[in-house]
């Protein structure tokens, strides 16, 4: 039985604009095929299994994700079964090929549907600050191609129209093109001195707003040396842009701020991060790998009645417990007389979405706050379960250990470092050098430092790696992080005071409070 294409719209970046429909859709995803104009972030919402075909400049698995690619993976992927979600950015059906694919799907058989996205049309002009449409300048807008491709298929633009209407004109892919097509206005009668703006990124936190006239618009692009993708806005509403602008005043604005979580985990950043302004770039540095000997953390959890408690060091290690704890046949109720301590409120919250309260959580989220905690309450000398990750520092087990106390380690999961697209590694590189740059990297453990820096080293180059690193401010959730990184040799210029997203983001904020400046 064949299975389900749900061709969405991403929107035009900011992961924000992704409609509840379309995050959903993802949620529920065996596969997803992303387009490059989708923002990573998006794909926080997916299943940690899900598969992901991304299209970018260049190969795919040896093999060119084009758009006849596209097309037969559509096909391959649903009449296997799957629940497919094919990710476009801006609206499907908006100068995207979504009625082509709808198609090629009807023809084999394959049942679709298209779940409408928040096109740049409208998004880019609006966090400009500019209206499309206003009841003292224009009642119409025109959306156009302004991409030679649709001339060459004998569907040429009504030029003479555009100009000679009293509406606004949106013209889309409009870089390339923009002085052919503001002078193909301005011959066809409108107004040399009509106000332009020319918006790059829309929505993003580097996005770039250039005003001027119809006839010096072009050159104004020049100058800056913008480049695509970006849409042109004709009309008088341009003019309002100086009365509305926003999002250009929002604190992080201008500012790309790298996170390194694994990609489950690094949503709810993002969006912190974005709602700020920021451009939040998700550059998972981790993935979560099953411990090499499952069966050991099987045997731990279902001896867990000879322990006195249980210690669980991240949101991943709850996972892995409770995971195991029904694999065991058994349930919350197994830890009835057990002390649960949890290190770091993130991981306390995890425990409490799985129906358990932790007995305490250390105020210093790391090893020595749990060690001091449970010296205080006279518990260091019982037995202990410590379910964590496969690295991690000797000093709780240490303390637990001289106090008379067992300490029972076992490897809950392990983190690894994941496979990460060439285009989005070089995406970090100098506006000089092809890249967008990058103002900031927030870690939440060295072994992502690590990772980062070997990835970047992979792609780029050791000297190169280390520059771009260096370059930026480097922010590290908790001391025992800032540690680690330093200990790359690398430099440290914040640490966040708590263990959370959202003291990570006030690091982030205190970084650039006075410029960001070094």
């Amino acid at each position: 039985m064949p299975g389900f294409v749900s061709i969405v719209g991403a929107g035009p970046w900011d992961p924000e604009l992704l409609t509840l429909a379309g995050r959903d859709r993802l949620r529920r995803a065996d596969v997803v095929l992303a387009d490059y104009l989708v923002n990573p972030a998006m794909l926080t919402h997916c299943r940690a299994d899900v598969r992901l075909h991304q299209r970018v400049a260049g190969p795919h698995d040896g093999v060119r994700l084009n758009q006849t690619r596209i097309n037969e993976l559509l096909v391959e992927e649903a009449s296997a079964g799957n629940r497919v979600v094919r990710l476009k950015g801006g609206d499907p059906m908006i100068f995207g090929r979504g009625c082509e694919e709808a198609e090629v799907l009807r023809n084999a058989g394959i049942p679709y549907e298209l779940v409408p996205g928040v096109s740049a049309a409208i998004a880019a002009p609006e966090a400009a600050g500019i209206p499309l449409t206003h009841r003292q300048h224009t009642p119409s807008v025109s959306i156009v191609s302004g991409y030679e491709a649709y001339d060459k298929g004998g569907l040429n633009v009504a030029w003479d129209h555009l100009a000679n209407s009293a509406g606004t004109i949106v013209l889309m892919m409009s870089v390339r093109n923009c002085r052919d097509n503001a002078e193909r206005l301005i011959a066809a009668g409108r107004d040399p001195e009509t106000p332009a703006a020319l918006i790059r990124w829309g929505t993003r936190g580097i996005m770039r707003t250039i005003v001027a006239t119809l006839a010096t618009i072009a050159d104004e692009a020049e100058a800056a040396g913008l480049r695509a993708p970006a849409v042109l806005v004709v009309g008088s509403v341009v003019s309002l842009r100086e009365r509305i602008e926003w999002f250009e005043r929002r604190p992080l604005f201008g500012k790309r701020v790298v996170v390194t979580r694994s990609a489950p985990q690094a949503g709810e950043l993002l969006h912190m991060l974005a709602a700020q302004g920021a451009d939040a770039v998700a550059f998972p540095c981790l993935a979560i790998a099953p411990p090499e000997d499952p069966e050991a953390l099987r045997e731990a959890v279902a001896k867990i009645h000879e322990c006195d408690g249980v210690i669980l060091s991240s949101p991943n290690g709850v996972a892995a417990f409770f995971d195991a704890l029904r694999e065991v046949g058994l349930d919350v109720r197994a830890l009835a007389s057990k002390t649960v301590a949890a290190i770091g409120t993130g991981t306390g919250s995890h425990c409490e979405a799985r129906g358990l309260r932790p007995d305490l959580i250390p105020e210093k989220s790391r090893a020595e706050g749990l060690t001091d905690e449970l010296r205080s309450r006279g518990l260091l000398g019982e037995t202990w379960l410590h379910v964590r990750a496969d690295s991690g520092r000797a000093l709780l087990g240490e303390a637990i250990a001289a106090a008379g106390g067992d300490y029972r380690l076992v490897i809950g999961y392990r983190t690894i470092r994941p496979n990460v697209p060439d285009l989005l590694v070089r995406s970090l590189r100098a506006p000089a050098d092809g890249g967008e740059g990058v103002d900031a990297i927030a870690f939440a453990s060295g072994k992502a430092a690590r990772h980062l820096l070997e990835t970047l080293t992979e792609h780029l180059g050791a000297d190169e790696a280390r520059a771009i690193i260096g370059g930026a401010q480097v922010l590290a959730l908790g001391p025992v992080t800032a540690a680690a990184i330093e200990a790359l040799d690398l430099r440290v210029d914040g640490v966040a005071t708590a263990t959370s997203d959202e003291a990570m983001l006030a690091a982030v904020l205190d970084a650039f409070a006075d410029g960001g400046a070094k």
